[in-house]
């Protein structure tokens, strides 16, 4: 007697030339339980978050009498702020991903990959350089030298302190904060969460659009944009959060060599 039914034998697909087929990335179509309005509620929060924090910083410093005109105080507030900007983000990620849906940070993309994908991100990277370098030469010939640049991470906040602690934590939040912040949220919150419903495509082109437009940025609003689009993809391929860091992380850290050799030459 056949207590729990009859059995179902188990049919596994096969591909041509009677080889199973690969497994599919591990986020496409991701069981996440957020949605993105969680996303955009830790964004809303953290731009909230940065306005108090710049109104605050620099109503203290003029009932102190500062001296906003010099480089070194707004090269400090800068910093301080930009730093506490993400370990904020970070803060909310936590309470309203991981803890409020009781998922894991492997669920967010922080987990192992194989060395194929860290020896890519060399590769990934020389690819965004040269399309950043193509890009902001038609954007000059479009509006001319004269342009003022906005720099993420300026000369001013690297060579401007002559304090090593402040210099160190340009160093923290510039290679190690802001890339692990920003890929939790825009690849492994609003990425995964789009994809629920849409395509790769669509999923990595809109979470690019606004991955983009949060730095708030015109004229870097293409380059960042592919840059976005490019890690989202890098992430749906490769399954983990791991690569994107990595090269978000070169990026941050040859943005800032480069503004600080700028300044000390």
């Amino acid at each position: 007697m056949a207590v729990f039914g009859p059995r179902v034998r188990r049919v596994i697909p096969v591909g041509a030339g009677g080889r199973t087929p690969p497994p599919l990335a591990a986020t496409r179509k991701p069981p996440v339980p957020w949605q993105a309005r969680d996303a955009i509620i830790i964004m809303v929060a953290g731009l909230g978050f940065l306005a108090a924090a710049l109104i605050t910083t620099l109503g203290i410093f003029e009932l102190q009498a500062g001296d906003l005109q010099s480089s070194g105080p707004r090269a400090a507030i800068s910093t301080l702020v930009s730093t506490g900007f993400f370990l904020f983000l970070l803060w909310m990620i936590y309470v309203l991903v991981v803890k409020r849906y009781r998922c894991s940070l492997r669920s967010l993309g922080l987990r192992s990959v194989s060395w194929q994908w860290l020896a890519a991100v060399p590769f990934v990277f020389a690819l965004l350089t040269f399309s950043y370098v193509i890009m902001l030469r038609v954007m000059v010939g479009i509006f001319g030298p004269t342009v003022h640049w906005p720099k993420p991470l300026t000369s001013t906040t690297v060579a401007a302190t002559h304090q090593p602690w402040l210099e160190a934590l340009v160093i923290l939040t510039g290679v190690v904060l802001t890339p692990l912040a920003e890929e939790l949220l825009f690849r492994g919150v609003l990425y995964q969460a789009l994809r629920r419903t849409m395509p790769i495509g669509s999923a990595a082109l809109i979470s690019a659009l606004i991955f983009s437009g949060m730095h708030l940025s015109i004229v870097l609003f293409v380059p960042l944009a592919l840059m976005g689009f490019v890690l989202a993809v890098m992430f749906e391929r490769s399954g983990s959060l791991v690569p994107t860091i990595l090269v978000h992380a070169c990026n941050n850290g040859i943005i800032l060599l480069i503004t600080a050799g700028g300044a000390t030459s």
